[in-house]
């Protein structure tokens, strides 16, 4: 079936629902190819016509989106009244479970980094709103009772580790069932205490989700307002000490440091008895960040761009999308070791495999690591790539978020998609349907 064309002559991909960036109410959009790259255009009756860059090729964009895996419907989904997206908790029509749930616990932070998902007007909340331990028993048990023990949780914020109780909050999670309890973090603290991983680790953290965006120091200053470059090396050094597993975190945002995704793949792979993964996270829209709707990094462009970087280690069609969300939310491959030399695992797996192998529970960091324990068992560790593909109010798909599994914990009890929850209009504020009070 040849793709349609619209009123401009651009071929329609595909029709979905999506948000206006002025107001948030739901509008139509269509996803469209233009001089071979992708684009959403969506027109709202109030505020007019917009227009977001999705994709630099459609041959990979169709190639992505046409993995599909078979839907796991959450356990315990709430009613759908007034429609997506102002009923996640998560609603009768979500159509994956979770594998991933945050826990914020604090809105508190020890920088103020120019780049930041986090609402403007929530930089100013107070201590007086974080949860205590009574609450945050009250979430988990809650979680545990809609997800099960196989999921995994991070706890993030603000900062996190600006709690000093946060051990203390790690070790009941544990106690109340979760077996991998990660903490999202900047890293300050922990590269100025050498003990402070030893002491999370003792709690029983899984891991570290660490803010690493390259490696050298002026992308720290124009990211995160400071030179970090080396409290970052010493949080990794101290997480080495310490026997915690990092996973990098790397904010990817064209003109800045995108040039540096291979950098931090060879710093990775060089340091991969402590470094278990790299995410790579193109920036989007939502707080206190704002990007050009024309053209911005997306997963695909992240994917070409780091086959590029790697030398002959990647290539864009290495990175597979994960089947416990929707296609063009999440890819990823697992470099290994062979004969004393890295390949990606998608290079040794037919799409059959991955179907047969695929664990539902697995969470996106360790879809293709599980798979190949279950396929490869005498294989030693190796490094889980993941790409990360938000949404904003520019490029909100419904579609796509019906499928999502990386969620957050509302204080309310709800379960909410991530991008849902962090979604704000075009000048960073949020609407009041779209973030659990």
């Amino acid at each position: 079936m040849q793709p349609k064309e619209n009123q401009t002559g651009d071929a329609v991909l595909d029709s979905t629902e999506s948000v206006c960036p002025e107001c948030l109410k739901v509008v139509g959009a269509k996803i469209v190819t233009r001089d071979n790259a992708v684009y959403m255009e969506k027109t709202c009756p109030e505020h007019g016509r917009f227009t977001t860059y999705l994709w630099p090729d459609v041959k990979h964009y169709l190639w992505m989106k046409s993995s599909r895996f078979p839907y796991a419907r959450p356990e315990q989904p709430v009613a759908s009244i007034k429609g997506c997206p102002q009923d996640c908790g998560l609603c009768t029509s979500h159509l994956r479970q979770p594998t991933l749930v945050e826990i914020e616990l604090t809105q508190s932070c020890n920088l103020g980094c120019p780049v930041c998902f986090m609402a403007a007007e929530d930089a100013a909340v107070t201590d007086a709103n974080e949860p205590g331990l009574p609450a945050l028993e009250t979430m988990f048990k809650k979680i545990l009772a809609k997800t099960g023990p196989q999921i995994s949780i991070q706890l993030t914020g603000g900062e996190p580790t600006v709690r000093a109780d946060l051990p203390d909050i790690v070790r009941l999670g544990r106690k109340i069932g979760f077996m991998a309890i990660e903490v999202n973090t900047n890293g300050v603290l922990i590269a100025r205490n050498q003990d402070y991983a030893g002491k999370l680790a003792d709690a029983g953290v899984s891991g570290i989700y660490l803010q690493f965006d390259g490696l050298t120091r002026t992308v720290y200053e124009k990211i995160r307002g400071r030179d970090l470059l080396d409290v970052k090396l010493k949080a990794v050094e101290n997480c080495r000490l310490a026997g915690v597993q990092v996973v990098l975190a790397m904010t990817v945002i064209a003109g800045v440091n995108e040039d540096q995704m291979g950098d931090v793949l060879r710093f990775a792979l060089d340091n991969r008895d402590v470094i278990a993964g790299i995410a790579y996270q193109p920036a989007f829209g939502s707080g206190r960040f704002d990007l050009s709707a024309e053209r911005r990094l997306t997963m695909g462009d992240v994917a070409f761009l780091l086959a590029e970087q790697s030398g002959d280690l990647l290539d864009p069609y290495d990175l597979w999308p994960l089947g416990c969300s929707h296609s063009l939310c999440d890819s990823a491959t697992y470099i290994v070791e062979k004969e004393g030399k890295f390949e990606p695992l998608t290079r040794s797996l037919s799409f059959e495999d991955y179907h047969t192998h695929f664990n539902p529970d697995s969470p996106q960091g360790s879809v293709f690591p599980d798979i190949a324990a279950s396929m490869f068992p005498d294989l030693e560790p190796g490094l889980s790539i993941i790409v990360m593909n938000f949404m904003d109010c520019m490029s909100m798909d419904l579609k796509r978020l019906r499928e999502c599994s990386m969620t957050v914990a509302g204080p309310d009890g709800r379960i909410i998609p991530f991008c849902g929850y962090q979604l704000t209009d075009i000048s960073g504020k949020k609407s009041g349907e779209n973030r659990p009070g």
